[in-house]
């Protein structure tokens, strides 16, 4: 259900700048990926180039990388069912089947989630676009809505792992990552915190078990 208010930022926040209101929906199903969907909205404004625009998506959507070694995807049964798994990987739905209840679903049931997920995004920003039509100018803060949904998902991961450890070492990547970016190489951030957070919770996993024998 979240989907529904995010998309609606979405196209709001399309058609307030200017874009044609269609791009919403089609975004949607072409794309489907929420951060580059909000991020694309600039880059049409702007007429970045192709290799930019190419470049910021791979460095946005990095971390689906490292969702990729964890999704069951095993259990999807079909190439088609597969290739929509993959397509359709996106951070709720990865969180749903990774972890907890979730991790229990059948191939069938992750697809099922992914379907629901997918058509609540598209009736979402197709709902956004058509109201952004009649939002007035003056009206701001949608560009917020992931960056907020993303804050609430970070809060209840903490709050359900209780573990101040894996805090402790996302900050410190995190820091790491800022200073790479600043001082060494730009745009690099994301890249740098995600292969370093990897790095130390490996580690941390492997002195686990050797503790454990």
């Amino acid at each position: 259900m979240a989907y529904i208010p995010l998309g609606v930022a979405f196209g709001v926040l399309l058609t307030a700048s200017g874009v044609n209101w269609y791009w919403a929906p089609l975004s949607t199903l072409l794309i489907y990926a929420g951060s580059i969907e909000f991020l694309a909205v600039g880059f049409m404004v702007a007429g970045l180039p192709l290799y930019q625009v190419a470049f910021t998506s791979l460095i946005v959507n990095f971390r689906h990388i490292f969702y990729g070694l964890s999704f069951p995807i095993g259990r999807l049964r079909g190439r088609v069912r597969k290739a929509y798994g993959v397509f359709a990987l996106t951070d709720e739905t990865y969180g749903i089947t990774s972890a907890g209840p979730g991790a229990r679903l059948t191939g069938r049931q992750i697809t099922v989630v992914q379907v629901v997920s997918h058509v609540w995004w598209f009736l979402g920003a197709l709902l956004g676009a058509l109201l952004g039509q009649v939002v007035p100018e003056s009206v701001k803060g949608f560009e917020f809505a992931l960056t907020a949904m993303f804050l609430t998902l970070a809060v209840n991961a903490v709050r359900s792992s209780r573990s101040a450890a894996l805090v402790l070492l996302a900050l410190g990547a995190g820091a790491v990552g800022y200073a790479v970016d600043r001082y060494v190489v730009g745009e690099s951030f994301l890249v740098v915190s995600l292969l370093l957070y990897v790095a130390l919770i490996s580690a941390t996993y492997r002195k686990g078990e050797a503790a454990a024998e």
